[in-house]
């Protein structure tokens, strides 16, 4: 009936894109009758949000009834660039960074526009590029171990390639490219492409400040870096990210962006997060910890994992994780089981052991 009144993406199939396969905590309780579920399915930090921000959100909820301050957005933008060592004209906020890559989609991708996208890699890229009518370049990660093939993705480059999008670290492999390659890729590639580097998960790297391409926005105007809250800082529900970039193209993302897209709950529980270092050090150390003991644990059952440089692991269990996912929902745990291989976020000590007890009790029954 209204057919003739959509938008002409709507009426086309979408790319296939992963389908989150992760059943929800309340499910898996009801299911299997457990009074405590481990979910390690979705990059959440295992502590919860910074106490200074949880405190700040809390406070935020007396006043939601009115409109965010304009002026505490200012504070945020503020800390965030003296943060970056940049100016306030280089930092845009948004409703998490998945809406900072949406908008980024719809500010420069055109119909007809190339967009390069390392695969596997955030299945919303590919979907902001179909919507605005682009078209998806898909470049293999190496499969050897599973890193990004920019060589590869600097050979796709052609006169109509618009932007690419590079997560790194990069989700699901959980792999990283040093910076000096990403350096060397943006020192090759065209001016007018738009870099976008989304390090989502650079705060759980060996080396966050070796990492980043933020210190290169002065060299590369093309460069953009997307941050989020949701991970180092627990906020994953309020919402809130960030990019960093030349005042011209944070400016053309001003004139995209939605009424009112961040909440108060996301910009006062970001002032706050961001003088809790002590929370961030204890998220890190967490990590770097649980991380080598994850690695090594499923490593000795003769199971294959990857590198990894972010607040989850890549696991080849050497059969479809979709089996995985579905064999530790009896055993109280959740990890994401759509991909090609096992995507097992990393939790606390107690989350961890009860996975490696379960992933034991599966491989002993086999």
């Amino acid at each position: 009936m209204f057919e003739k009144l959509v938008k002409s993406y709507i009426l086309k199939e979408a790319p296939a894109t992963v389908i989150p396969r992760c059943m929800p905590v309340s499910e898996a309780k009801a299911k299997f009758g457990y009074e405590t579920v481990y979910k390690l399915a979705s990059n959440e930090n295992p502590f919860g949000p910074s106490p200074l921000a949880q405190e700040a959100m809390r406070a935020a909820a007396a006043t939601c009834y009115r409109y965010s301050d304009g002026s505490r957005e200012k504070l945020l933008v503020s800390k965030l660039a003296a943060r970056n060592g940049v100016s306030t004209e280089q930092i845009y906020i948004s409703g998490g960074a998945a809406n900072v890559l949406k908008d980024l989609a719809a500010v420069f991708i055109q119909p007809g526009d190339a967009c390069i996208v390392s695969a596997p890699s955030y299945a919303p890229y590919y979907f902001w590029i179909f919507k605005n009518g682009g078209t998806i370049v898909d470049i293999p990660c190496h499969k050897e171990d599973q890193t990004m093939d920019i060589e590869g993705m600097l050979a796709a480059v052609t006169d109509r390639t618009k932007l690419l999008f590079i997560c790194n670290p990069n989700n699901p492999t959980s792999t990283a490219l040093p910076r000096e390659k990403m350096v060397d890729f943006l020192r090759r590639l065209p001016k007018d492409v738009i870099f976008v580097a989304d390090e989502a998960y650079i705060d759980f790297t060996d080396d966050p400040d070796g990492m980043t391409l933020a210190p290169f926005l002065a060299e590369f105007p093309n460069l953009v870096v997307v941050r989020t809250f949701s991970k180092i800082y627990g906020m994953a529900s309020a919402r809130l990210g960030y990019a960093i970039a030349c005042p011209e193209i944070i400016a053309y993302l001003g004139k995209s962006m939605d009424a009112r897209n961040v909440n108060c709950f996301g910009i006062e529980g970001g002032i706050a997060a961001l003088d809790d270092e002590e929370f961030r050090q204890k998220t890190i150390a967490n990590n770097k910890a649980e991380r080598a003991y994850l690695t090594q644990a499923i490593s000795n059952m003769g199971y294959k994992v990857y590198d990894s440089q972010a607040n989850f692991i890549w696991v080849d269990f050497g059969r479809p994780a979709a089996e995985v996912h579905d064999d530790l929902l009896p055993y109280g745990v959740i990890i994401r089981g759509d991909f090609l291989f096992a995507r097992i976020s990393i939790g606390l000590h107690i989350e961890n052991e009860t996975l490696v007890k379960a992933l034991q009790a599966i491989q002993a029954k086999a």
